[in-house]
């Protein structure tokens, strides 16, 4: 029976940092996609909240409606 600290115990393998960085680099850029279009969505959202805030009032039925029904 070997103890893990015995002399006889392998090399741990060393791990190559390139598939890791490559890993990391490719995670980052889906980050910065995402990110980039949820911005663009907010500022699509926000540019419809004013057209739509504006054209509200234009939209409102009026009090005086019924007196223009036929």
């Amino acid at each position: 029976m070997t103890m893990p600290d015995d002399d006889n115990t392998p090399p741990a393998a060393a791990r190559s940092t390139k598939p890791q960085d490559e890993l990391n680099q490719l995670g980052r850029s889906w980050f910065d996609q995402v990110r980039e279009q949820s911005e663009r969505e907010d500022a699509e959202v926000e540019t419809w909240r004013r057209e739509h805030n504006k054209w509200q009032a234009f939209n409102r039925r009026s009090k005086f409606a019924t007196d223009f029904d036929a």
